[in-house]
């Protein structure tokens, strides 16, 4: 190993890579030029004494090695924002509101944030904490470690009553959608039959207990058959690289974008539905009535990521008022 000591840029280029699946628009993300991130990698491989990135067959993806060092640097990064958020005892006030919000992963935790800073009257400072446990974010609210969440839970398969908090839905009805490699033989298909998937490999995300595994061994026994679940994995580039490469197929969430060897379909019959809650505690600094209508509006910008959706959307969509 090299002398090299790694900094929090470092981290963060290394999970921008992974996120972006690619050196070049992780460049662009990172605001560097491509020649000067890919060394940048290759010197943080070098002082880590392994690979941490290969390229796979729908651009670069983590190693095995890569996927343990990127669970970690993610840690820091959150546990660094974290602290940016902390106000130090005895330190004075800057002015304007602060909210600590918390989120399910996905596009949608990125795309409330903006709206949501221009609608505020005074300024606003939001820090974000995406986790795929509903009851983890619920947790958060409960005991005061976030002001405010946005929660996903499968109709049916929800967490049980959270004393103390103000739950609202925002979206009623989210159908899942399945995700499959743009090559299998249902991507054609406008949706997918869950039969047509009886001997499919299915890989799942552990840490999500939102219901979306329970949900689909129920859909798929009411289909006639059992999921071969083979694959756990949480990881996000790691999970595509099964997809996109034929070996597996996944629950996806509806607004989940296409591209780079991936495709996201509806189910016949619509099996699995989740619902969008917005969780606040009292009193929120935000106030909830103002935070509700940004998640919102914030959803429905994403309802046209991908056609499947837009589609489903324009004929099925149910918005609470």
């Amino acid at each position: 190993m090299c002398g090299m000591e790694l900094e929090f840029r470092h981290l963060r280029a290394l999970i921008a890579v992974a996120d972006e699946g690619s050196i070049t628009r992780a460049a662009a993300v990172l605001g560097l030029s491509q020649p000067a991130l890919t060394a940048q990698i290759q010197r943080i491989e070098r002082a880590l004494g392994a690979p941490v990135f290969e390229r796979g067959y729908s651009g670069v993806v983590p190693t095995g090695f890569g996927r343990t060092v990127l669970t970690r640097a993610r840690t820091v990064v959150n546990e660094m924002a974290g602290l940016q958020g902390v106000v130090p005892p005895g330190s004075v006030a800057t002015g304007g509101v602060e909210l600590q919000l918390g989120c399910y992963p996905g596009a949608l935790a990125s795309a409330v944030v903006p709206p949501l800073v221009a609608a505020y009257e005074e300024p606003l400072r939001i820090h974000m904490h995406c986790d795929p446990s509903a009851a983890d974010l619920l947790a958060r609210v409960r005991t005061g470690r976030l002001d405010a969440a946005v929660v996903v839970e499968v109709i049916g398969f929800e967490t049980g009553p959270q004393d103390g908090l103000l739950r609202e839905v925002v979206v009623p009805v989210e159908p899942m959608f399945v995700a499959l490699s743009e090559n299998h033989p249902q991507a054609s298909q406008d949706e997918v039959d869950l039969i047509e998937l009886v001997d499919e490999n299915w890989i799942v995300d552990p840490q999500v207990d939102a219901g979306v595994t329970a949900a689909l061994r129920w859909a798929c026994g009411e289909a006639g058959f059992e999921p071969r679940i083979t694959h756990e994995i949480s990881d996000a580039s790691a999970a595509r690289e099964f997809i996109v490469s034929g070996q597996c197929v996944s629950m996806a969430q509806a607004t989940s974008a296409e591209g780079r060897g991936l495709v996201v379909r509806p189910m016949r019959g619509d099996p699995i539905i989740r619902r969008i809650d917005l969780a606040t505690r009292r009193p929120c600094p935000v106030e909830p009535a103002l935070l509700r209508r940004i998640v919102a509006e914030a959803y429905l910008g994403l309802t046209g990521r991908n056609p499947s959706y837009a589609r489903w959307w324009a004929q099925n969509a149910v918005m609470t008022n």
